[in-house]
């Protein structure tokens, strides 16, 4: 009897642990929908492991969820130029509060973000109206990236101080959508909603004038300190060129 309840007990103990670790090991792996995960080997290291590849190159997110943080916590808060604080809308997929709205009398500030030859920008954008004159920047990055709405275009470009780079779409609705803007040392690439809409060459020999940008949001200084009226949603800034995958999967969260 006495050998039937050990017997007992020692099942009973390894199913318990087989239950544990097979509980353990799903939630170590689980992932977000839509977001795939590769496998890499981290220098001087055998072990791989699994990570978000849109996290790679990954220098700041601003989900704009309540709070003008960067997710990632490696860059400042974004900084509102107006006293009564930023204002918060539905996002892109009806969530309230999860997304900013620029009523065209405020902006915000973003400093310190360190810049590179290989850079990308994404965000998700929605207009409210056809600009009354020929721009308002939407996006403004010194000596980087830009988005800016042409009256109702968007337009991606780029300012190394004394040459431009610039891509026009054609005429948008005031929909949501995602804009990406890619440049290295050839060329600037602007896509909406996975689509490539086209390049720009980039100058010759071009190098990062500084070693970090800062970047003005919901209007531009270039413009006369204009506002934009519309609502952003999930901003990000990468240190790298994003590939079509990547920006498809950025599509599809």
């Amino acid at each position: 009897m006495k050998k039937q309840i050990s017997i007992l007990i020692a099942a009973f103990a390894t199913a318990t642990l087989f239950s544990c670790t097979k509980e353990k090991i799903e939630t170590q792996t689980t992932i977000e929908p839509s977001e795939e995960m590769v496998t890499i080997a981290p220098k001087g290291s055998l072990v791989p492991i699994l990570i978000n590849p849109l996290n790679i190159g990954l220098l700041g997110r601003y989900e704009f969820n309540h709070t003008l943080k960067d997710t990632t916590g490696k860059l400042s808060d974004a900084v509102s130029t107006s006293s009564r604080g930023p204002i918060y809308t539905a996002d892109r997929k009806g969530v309230a509060n999860s997304a900013i709205r620029f009523n065209a009398a405020y902006g915000l500030d973003l400093t310190n973000v360190p810049l590179d030859t290989n850079m990308s920008i994404s965000v998700w954008v929605k207009k409210e109206d056809i600009v009354p004159e020929y721009m308002r920047l939407i996006i403004e990055g010194t000596h980087c990236l830009t988005f800016s709405q042409d009256l109702d275009k968007y337009q991606a470009g780029a300012w190394n101080g004394t040459t431009g780079q610039y891509v026009v779409s054609g005429p948008m609705d005031n929909n949501w959508h995602l804009l990406v803007a890619t440049r290295d040392a050839t060329s600037l690439k602007f896509y909406i909603d996975g689509v490539l809409i086209g390049t720009s060459p980039t100058p010759a020999g071009y190098t990062p004038p500084s070693t970090t940008n800062e970047y003005a949001i919901g209007y531009g200084y270039n413009n006369g300190y204009k506002y934009w009226k519309g609502s952003l949603d999930d901003f990000r800034i990468y240190k790298r060129v994003l590939t079509i995958s990547d920006i498809n999967k950025l599509k599809n969260l």
